[in-house]
């Protein structure tokens, strides 16, 4: 094998590491255990646990709810910045005049940001 060929595989070998590791950077999920039935984005989830997976950015995150190997939910939010890291996961819900719950944010521990289904 030449200089030149090592090179470029080389080369290559390192571009795809990094572009495997931008796109897995771009997906978050975190495990969330719900007390209470709420809704989100006009879906409903009973108590329990549940992932919820996240890919995007900004205004534009795409969503989705599993419990178990089950997606429940495909929904889209967006992510809003925080000051300072959430030190414990936080559910943030409402309870609207009709009185059940729902999801407005989920805040994962030790993340600065938010995940918004509100206005989104």
């Amino acid at each position: 094998m030449s200089i030149r060929t090592f090179l470029r595989l080389s080369a290559a070998i390192a571009f795809a590491a990094g572009a495997t590791w931008a796109s897995a950077s771009d997906s978050h999920s975190v495990d969330v255990s719900l007390s209470s039935a709420m809704s989100v984005k006009g879906q409903l989830l009973s108590p329990g646990d549940y992932r919820f997976s996240w890919s995007g950015s900004a205004d534009k995150v795409d969503v989705t709810i599993e419990r178990g190997h089950n997606v429940v939910a495909k929904v889209a939010a967006k992510l809003e910045q925080r000051p300072s890291e959430t030190p414990n996961q936080e559910v943030i819900t409402r309870t609207p005049k009709t009185g059940s719950r729902v999801l407005e944010e989920l805040r994962p521990a030790g993340e600065k940001t938010a995940l918004v289904f509100s206005g989104s």
